[in-house]
């Protein structure tokens, strides 16, 4: 059964839209007919440039329904996981503050409001092994001991993927499908917003989300070979694309690849796995972005 389109899902198709000529968009979606795009791109095309100003790929995720929808919470997981991996890389290249600040973000976009639903979905509290890493690398501590910092957190954003509620009508391979390409679309959106942007912190968020997308690709695209070959292959390619736009944690001076291609690669991936729009529903699973804080901030709000 198709799902419905997320907000951010309507973000990328309308920004691939825009920035894609007609011709283009269509055939990278995958319609034949170059003179006549897909009426779900047409759709989007009304919404304007990039979707809601400054949403980009870091919008938060909407976790009112986080102890049910198996989507959801992998989702929240995620975007968690997204700022480790940027930040251990950042930290890496001797970028210590910016590890910081994406070791610290998640805390108050994501893990505050998750924990109020802890003991409903019976995961163990990690909100201290967060703060632990954002303080050592805000410390300049040894690479060592932020790398264990950070591998305490990972390993953490396991046990807890463990506890992933279940659903009636979402199976765990298209729980996880689904959540590869939202982190996909995330970076896609992410480089877009880069690209515009003096601040390298765009295209470090992107980075990020493109590495949490590639630690489920293995599994995902295995999955998907075996059910969905057609999806598989628009995985593949997504997935290659937007690599492509992040060879490092540095924001290239020129786009390596033109924006309008990654959206168009991310949303024939959504298609592939119909995850399609219903006319007047609602757009479930996407916040506003939520006011970064501090570590200390953060705790005061628990």
């Amino acid at each position: 059964m198709a799902r419905r389109l997320s907000h951010r899902a309507w973000t990328t198709l309308t920004a691939a839209a825009t920035l894609l000529p007609a011709s283009t968009l269509a055939l990278a979606l995958g319609d034949g007919d170059a003179s006549s795009p897909p009426a779900i791109v047409l759709a989007a095309a009304e919404g304007g440039e990039g979707g809601e100003s400054g949403e980009g790929g870091e919008a938060g995720v909407d976790l009112s329904h986080v102890t049910s929808d198996p989507i959801t919470y992998l989702t929240a997981l995620d975007i968690i996981a997204a700022h480790y991996h940027a930040g251990l890389a950042a930290y890496r290249a001797g970028e210590h503050h910016e590890a910081g600040e994406m070791f610290a973000h998640p805390i108050a976009e994501v893990y505050v409001d998750l924990a109020e639903k802890r003991k409903d979905i019976g995961f163990a509290d990690f909100g201290p092994q967060m703060e632990k890493a954002s303080e050592l690398a805000l410390a300049n501590a040894d690479t060592t001991a932020v790398e264990e910092a950070a591998k305490r957190v990972f390993d953490a954003l396991g046990d807890a993927e463990q506890k992933a509620p279940a659903s009636s009508g979402v199976t765990p391979e298209s729980a996880r499908a689904e959540v590869f390409a939202d982190m996909l679309d995330r970076a896609a959106l992410q480089y877009n917003v880069a690209l515009k942007s003096a601040d390298s912190e765009p295209y470090l968020a992107g980075f990020g989300f493109l590495a949490a997308a590639k630690a489920r690709a293995e599994t995902v695209i295995a999955e998907l070979s075996a059910r969905k070959p057609d999806a598989a292959e628009a995985a593949r390619r997504a997935l290659d694309a937007i690599t492509k736009a992040y060879p490092t944690i540095e924001r290239p001076k020129d786009a390596a690849v033109p924006a309008g291609e990654l959206l168009a690669a991310a949303s024939r991936l959504r298609i592939a796995l119909k995850i399609i729009p219903t006319p007047g529903g609602p757009f479930p699973g996407v916040a506003p972005r939520l006011p970064r804080l501090p570590p200390q901030t953060a705790r005061r709000r628990r």
